[in-house]
């Protein structure tokens, strides 16, 4: 219905009581919880700085629902309302839970030309009149992106909504530059059955006027951050039990006779918990000042890595520009090898259309497509075999629940061979099923069941799945703990499969915010059995996917979710001991699982040994201190 029809038929109060009724009937609620009248609260504006306008006329009529996702999931009205100054709001009608926060959305696309960096800020007013939720709060996601696409925001925010109306300060910055009508902003509002009012919609454009920390924000949080939270004190305590075992030392002389009082130092030197992150191989072949301390935070906070981009397949084979991408590649995996971290590779299989190499997109649709299936059984033995040795892990199969267009031309089962295949040439790799958006049923439950059932499908079909790989990327509305954990439980009971965080961030300009979450999000990870490991998706500003969610700045000074990352990883979760043996010559404790390095003094005599502490194993080791 064009925009001029919707603002005439819904103006009557007859037609928005009848369709007040009407929401109640669909999404079970009783008529009390959804209201008919206004309830202004009496919140005012904020005085916000002087800017251009960022889209063409009235922002509220600009936003329209976007076609094609409407269709009996929601209905959009603009109706009468009273609020803080202004007297007309978009309702927005969940009428069924779609599993799909972008399934339901008004869209708005911006008017004039933004330059990257520039400083932008969308204001508006939100209310709930009505939810399925327990709690009655109701949801908007706010997103801001090139139009069509469904990667690089420029912001992403979640917002909680109550009864009365809530002013929503967003400022942000753009990621990139943008012609008239490339971006657009975007409200969603696939969740629960609920109803949503928005009005008093600004959306400014400040270009280079002013600084970011300038503009007033409407701060957020996440249940499960507040001091003393239950579930954070069980998972501690979890930790303590499920991460650590018994240390015995036994010292003695050249003989074997037991030295009593010698003194033991013993120092955790490496988790056997994978800590991780992402790398660009360049940074670790091409000596630059920035790729040079790139390599010591690397090594200074992480035992294990991956390539980010490099192993791609269109990367690989050359598509992005850089004819030698594979010697740099190689030369880079080498330098980890020979520096002991577990590594791991991203990705054999990626099969959308839009992610694979122009050689193999030339065949789409044409005569020619059948030969396709063999072409990516022909890449994955190719570089399973050029990069044999350096690599403990794989994905094999990278986000089939938005990229599908393999298995909808080939079938399912081409999944399963995908994995047999890399089986067949990776014997001892480790081979994973990875996606984004399945760590929290209560927000993505569709993406959630799909996980389950393809990974399901792959067992089933005897696939050699053997990890379930979980991206783990969170805006400014971090998702509860406790939710996490449950999708935990729920992998776990089905599946008794390991779990390894394969892409962590935390997306926004919120630095407390930021580094609560990160704590929080480390703290659940380790404390769960299924958990091997968390890789962040790359750590320093200058070379970040989302420079806003990484842990050191483009300075490399440090942000505060860095000095949380280095007091639970580095400090609080590796041991160090120094005791005295007894008469026996035997000193015994408990250890975080790892490596050890020991320091014996008896006398004038110092003998140094290192030993490995690991899950199930807790044998007495005898050291003997030459004389």
């Amino acid at each position: 219905m064009k925009l001029q029809s919707i603002l005439q038929t819904v103006r009557t109060n007859a037609f928005c009581a009848l369709a007040f009724a009407f929401l109640a009937d669909m999404v079970s609620l009783p008529l009390s919880a959804v209201e008919t009248g206004a309830n202004y609260s009496g919140v005012a504006r904020t005085s916000l700085p002087t800017g251009e306008p960022l889209v063409v006329g009235d922002a509220l009529e600009t936003f329209v629902p976007h076609a094609g996702n409407t269709s009996g999931n929601a209905r959009f009205q603009i109706v009468d309302t009273v609020g803080p100054e202004f007297d007309k709001a978009w309702r927005v009608d969940t009428l069924r839970d779609t599993g799909s926060a972008a399934a339901i959305e008004l869209r708005a696309l911006t008017g004039r030309p933004v330059a990257k960096g520039d400083i932008g800020m969308i204001r508006f007013f939100a209310r709930s009149r009505g939810s399925e939720d327990e709690t009655g709060t109701a949801r908007v996601l706010l997103v801001i992106r090139r139009n069509g696409v469904d990667w690089n925001s420029s912001y992403e925010g979640d917002f909680p909504l109550t009864r009365a109306w809530q002013e929503i300060l967003v400022p942000f910055t753009w990621a990139q530059a943008f012609a008239p009508g490339e971006a657009a902003i975007m409200m969603r509002f696939g969740f629960k059955r609920q109803s949503v009012e928005i009005g008093g919609i600004s959306a400014i454009h400040y270009g280079r006027s002013l600084e970011l920390s300038a503009l007033p924000r409407t701060r957020f949080s996440y249940a499960g951050r507040e001091p003393g939270a239950q579930w954070r004190k069980e998972a501690m305590e979890r930790i303590e039990k499920i991460r650590k075992g018994r240390i015995g030392l036994r010292v003695t002389d050249s003989d074997g006779r037991p030295l009593e009082d010698a003194t033991v130092t013993i120092e955790q030197t490496r988790s056997a918990f994978e800590w991780g992150t992402a790398l660009q191989m360049e940074r670790l072949v091409v000596d630059s000042p920035d790729n040079l301390r790139y390599r010591e935070v690397l090594q200074e906070l992480f035992n294990a890595a991956s390539t980010e981009n490099d192993l791609k397949w269109p990367a690989w084979q050359g598509d992005w520009g850089r004819a030698s991408i594979r010697e740099q590649t190689l030369t880079g995996l080498r330098w980890l090898h020979d520096r002991g971290f577990h590594t791991r590779g991203h990705v054999l299989v990626w099969p959308g259309r839009k992610n694979l190499p122009r050689e193999v997109q030339a065949l789409l649709d044409t005569p020619r497509q059948g030969e396709i299936p063999s072409l990516v059984l022909d890449h994955i033995r190719a570089i399973a075999r050029a990069t044999k040795g350096l690599l403990e892990e794989w994905d094999v199969l990278n986000e089939p629940f938005t990229n599908h267009d393999l298995m909808d031309l080939f079938g399912n089962e081409i999944m399963v061979t995908w994995f047999r295949v890399a089986r067949e040439e990776l014997p001892h790799a480790r081979l994973f099923l990875n996606d984004f958006s399945n760590h929290d049923a209560t927000t993505d439950l569709a993406h959630v069941e799909h996980f389950e059932r393809t990974a399901r499908y792959l067992l089933e079909h005897h696939a050699p799945l053997d990890g379930l790989g979980l991206q783990a990327h969170f805006n400014g509305r971090p998702n509860a703990p406790e939710n996490i954990l449950a999708v935990l439980d729920r992998y776990q009971r089905e599946f008794h499969l390991p779990v390894r965080v394969t892409e962590f961030d935390v997306w926004t300009s919120d630095e407390e915010l930021q580094a609560d979450f990160t704590r929080d999000f480390l703290i659940l990870m380790f404390s769960h059995p299924s958990v091997i490991g968390v890789q962040f998706w790359g750590f320093w500003e200058g070379r970040h996917w989302r420079p806003s969610a990484a842990m050191y700045r483009e300075d490399w000074s440090e942000k505060p979710s860095a000095g949380v990352y280095k007091d639970l990883v580095l400090r609080r979760w590796r041991s160090e001991f120094k005791a005295k043996t007894d008469t026996q010559g035997r000193w015994e404790g408990r250890g975080f699982f790892g490596d050890y390095r020991v320091t014996v003094t008896s006398g004038t005599h110092t003998h140094v040994s290192t030993f490995s502490l690991n899950s199930g194993t807790s044998p007495e080791r005898t050291i003997k201190v030459p004389r």
